[in-house]
């Protein structure tokens, strides 16, 4: 049994920083999308029975580093097309921030959590794996509770960055903003005909999917994922139960 129990989207740092000084000493070393994805995180873990003993999934950003950071590499990969790049260094600092998938570690250290993990890399659709990877464990493994957390980098079209964190449980439980069971029953895949066009992005289709949540009532979901925010090659579809608590 998998209960999605509570969600935060978090698409602003500023209130942190005000509001909770503890937090912001905590995550404010993090570049963007990770003090976004840990601040969603934070407030989750609040509904949590213990959120030491829950298993952790996390996504990485798909567009990796500082927004600075993600200009340089394409200046850089196009001054390289012919397969060099001079004697072109990179500081060790920037390589480590363009892996992003620090939030994992980072929110393990801040709840003292050693029970399983999965860190999922930056490709596009990488969201729906972690849904399956958690639906897997909690059918399988011995945690009652998991997280799945993810942040978005902002970009050059004007988007500022989002944050999101997901509580599952095996425990029939009401997810919080509707009072009802939301039941994870399956994610499922068809694979394309033709590959589809991709916006790569960690957070923002299981925001998606978490708004069709809280506009849905009764019975069954299947949500079919745009194909946005998909792999690019497969159909992929959530399959859902609502039911009364």
């Amino acid at each position: 049994m998998c209960y999605l129990v509570a969600s935060t989207i978090v698409e602003s740092i500023a209130p942190v920083q005000e509001s909770d000084p503890e937090l912001w000493r905590q995550i404010r070393r993090y570049n963007l999308p990770v003090q976004l994805a840990l601040t969603a995180a934070h407030e989750t873990a609040k509904t949590a029975e213990n959120p030491a003993s829950a298993a952790l999934f996390s996504l990485a950003p798909c567009q990796s580093g500082s927004l600075d950071l993600h200009r340089w590499t394409r200046l850089a990969a196009t001054a390289g097309q012919d397969g060099h790049i001079g004697h072109l260094r990179v500081n060790p600092t920037h390589t480590l921030h363009a892996v992003d998938n620090l939030a994992l570690s980072a929110f393990a250290i801040m709840h003292r959590n050693h029970e399983h993990c999965l860190g999922l890399g930056g490709a596009a659709g990488q969201a729906w794996c972690g849904l399956e990877a958690l639906h897997e464990r909690l059918r399988d493994g011995n945690e009652t509770e998991a997280f799945l957390i993810a942040g978005d980098q902002a970009d050059d079209q004007g988007t500022t960055g989002s944050g999101i964190a997901l509580l599952f449980s095996k425990s029939p439980k009401p997810y919080v903003p509707l009072g009802r069971l939301v039941k994870l029953v399956a994610v499922q895949r068809v694979r394309l005909d033709t590959p589809a066009a991709l916006e790569p992005h960690a957070a923002a289709g299981l925001i998606s999917l978490v708004a069709v949540i809280g506009n849905h009532k009764t019975g069954r979901l299947s949500y079919t994922v745009p194909s946005n925010h998909g792999n690019g090659m497969d159909l992929i579809t959530v399959e859902m139960e609502f039911s009364r608590s």
